[in-house]
């Protein structure tokens, strides 16, 4: 049985099927510190994943979560897929026996959708500890809340009712979001990251794909991971959202180094939270450069405050604005 607790469902019409769940899960609020790790665009069963996934393991992460591009090239098409096993539970599954309580919460990249994307939700059904009840879902840990979102609808217009229906279930969210102490928002696709990945044509976030983050995501939510870029680095704030990207699960290009983001959370002050980059060598060995500093002693920069944004008559024409000429 998995630990997350079905809350409650949203349908979006009577005629749509039932999504965007939301989840609790408060197994983690007598911990003193939560880690909560992050990364993506692993699949290409490469010595990089390797030793990521080595380095994962050690890292004894509460819970992890994987930014999209789950399996290269093309996805997967069943849970019989062979490249499923080789790219994907050959590397992640060992994470599992020195920690039985973790789970692994999974978003859907581009490279997802070019297979069946909808076979993830049978191997989530299959094996508990992989978390994906569907494309778009929250789960709140008690007062930090992520919501996993599938930017690919609007990368690739090519599913209207799934494009429309995830922006339906976001503005229903956003009530529930009042709750949260600190709001996290997960997708594939990232916002800007421009320039960091030298083998992709990459500008940052356009058309579609823009207006839905700069509306939806940026501004609103505290934090927003994503991966595509296949690098690991913080990308600034914009309107009060710290843009984190971590897309380095398989494989770095040009001079980007390998890593993953660990977002430090202590549920006795669930109003913040700290992050830190961690690179690994070709050893390969974990060079964290926050090493023996705690959430506490963080430097400014690597602290994430609680950033609050109303929902009151003047954000609403804001967004109208962007929406607009955006």
């Amino acid at each position: 049985m998995k630990v997350l607790c079905l809350i409650f469902l949203i349908t979006i019409c009577s005629c749509a099927k039932p999504k965007g769940s939301i989840f609790l899960d408060e197994s983690l609020k007598q911990e003193e510190n939560v880690k909560f790790c992050f990364t993506g665009d692993m699949g290409m069963d490469t010595p990089h994943q390797q030793a990521i996934a080595d380095a994962l393991k050690r890292e004894k992460c509460h819970r992890l979560f994987f930014l999209g591009d789950l399996v290269y090239p093309k996805g997967i098409d069943s849970v019989e897929d062979e490249e499923l096993t080789t790219k994907f539970l050959s590397y992640y599954e060992p994470l599992f026996e020195d920690n039985p309580n973790l789970f692994i919460n999974l978003v859907l990249g581009n490279h997802d959708h070019k297979g069946k994307p909808e076979a993830w939700k049978d191997i989530s059904k299959k094996n508990d500890h992989f978390f994906f009840p569907d494309y778009y879902y929250m789960v709140d840990y008690g007062g930090i809340c992520f919501v996993a979102l599938d930017s690919s609808f609007y990368y690739y217009l090519n599913d209207v009712f799934e494009t429309s229906a995830q922006t339906s279930w976001l503005q229903g969210l956003r009530a529930r979001l009042k709750k949260c102490d600190v709001k996290v928002a997960m997708t594939h696709h990232p916002f800007k990251s421009t320039g960091h990945d030298p083998n992709d044509d990459w500008e940052g976030a356009e058309g579609a794909l823009k207006v839905f983050l700069d509306s939806y995501v940026i501004g609103t939510f505290d934090i927003h991971f994503a991966g595509h870029v296949h690098a690991v680095f913080d990308d600034g704030k914009d309107e009060g959202t710290r843009m984190l990207t971590s897309g380095a699960g398989g494989q770095v290009r040009g001079d980007n180094k390998p890593g993953y983001i660990v977002l430090n959370w202590q549920p006795s002050n669930p109003k913040r939270v700290g992050y830190v980059i961690k690179y690994i060598d070709v050893v390969p060995t974990i060079v964290d450069e926050s090493i023996e500093r705690q959430e506490d002693h963080l430097e400014p920069e690597h602290i994430i405050n609680k950033y609050v944004v109303e929902s009151g008559i003047f954000n609403n024409i804001w967004k109208i604005i962007k929406s607009v000429f955006y």
